[in-house]
């Protein structure tokens, strides 16, 4: 049987014309950027599109589901003179660009678009306001031309989307805390593994920096995500140094095997998403 067609590069305009309206649009948004001494620079975009494509093909055609061209480029905080490379883009560029690229999108029918951050790094409070300005339907490009009241646009990213709505199933495949990949770690160096076998070296993989635990301090990702609506700005209470510098987490605990888990649970509970937010 062959697999629906769901990258949206790939369609052609009359395709899209039929599909847009009553289509949900994944748009992953990442960036290039080191991730450590074993993974490659791919690795946050990568596998957010990866993710994206999966979920996309478990739900379509009901509802139908395509993924759009990654947005490859993002804020970075990592200074590339300190580990090359990492492309690094004004905020304000970034959110411009992001604004203009999902406009379009809207602009030519779409109805239902989910951004999907797959970097984190500062863009999880980022992308929230372009998402915020685009949902009171006002053009930045097309002055004489508002979005349509029926338009809806949401973002999330996904290690968090995972750690707030997927606990139990990653405690069952994980053998380490969740939480404690926040980059390079455990979970983006297995889907690696299982993606690209060839372009991780596991025998540079080392120990990164732990977050330390605490019941009030947005220590992860998944709490970043949500809290900033409970404790606004909380501050990171330090944790344990590692061999390496540029990696959060524990990658020597990647697998080949635990990379195609993720990916399989991230798929599903993004379909479940999608399904819901289709009827929204």
């Amino acid at each position: 049987m062959n697999e629906p067609k769901v990258y949206l590069p790939e369609l052609t305009r009359e395709e899209v014309k039929e599909l847009a309206p009553i289509a949900v649009l994944l748009v992953p948004v990442a960036t290039i950027e080191q991730h450590g001494p074993h993974a490659p620079l791919h690795t946050d975009i990568d596998n957010c599109f990866h993710i994206c494509v999966m979920a996309a093909k478990r739900v379509h055609p009901n509802p139908p589901t395509l993924v759009g061209a990654p947005v490859w480029f993002s804020p970075s905080p990592f200074d590339p003179a300190w580990q090359p490379i990492s492309i690094c883009m004004r905020e304000e560029v970034f959110k411009e660009a992001l604004n203009d690229i999902l406009e379009s999108y809207l602009r030519g029918g779409f109805r239902r678009i989910v951004v999907v951050n797959g970097h984190g790094g500062g863009t999880e409070w980022i992308i929230p306001q372009v998402i915020q300005k685009l949902n009171r339907k006002v053009s930045s490009i097309w002055r004489d031309w508002q979005i349509p009241d029926d338009a809806r646009i949401v973002t999330f990213e996904w290690t968090a989307f995972l750690e707030v709505f997927a606990q139990d199933e990653l405690a069952k495949i994980r053998t380490n805390p969740p939480g404690s990949d926040w980059h390079a770690g455990d979970i983006e160096t297995s889907i690696q593994l299982y993606l690209h076998p060839e372009l991780v070296d596991m025998s540079r993989a080392k120990v990164g920096h732990r977050y330390k635990k605490s019941s009030f301090s947005a220590h992860d990702l998944g709490r970043n995500w949500f809290w900033q609506y409970i404790i606004a700005g909380s501050p990171y209470v330090g944790g344990e140094g590692g061999e390496v510098e540029g990696v959060s987490g524990d990658p020597t605990l990647a697998t080949e095997e635990l990379g195609e888990k993720i990916l399989n649970v991230a798929a599903e509970k993004i379909a479940e998403f999608i399904r819901e937010f289709s009827k929204s």
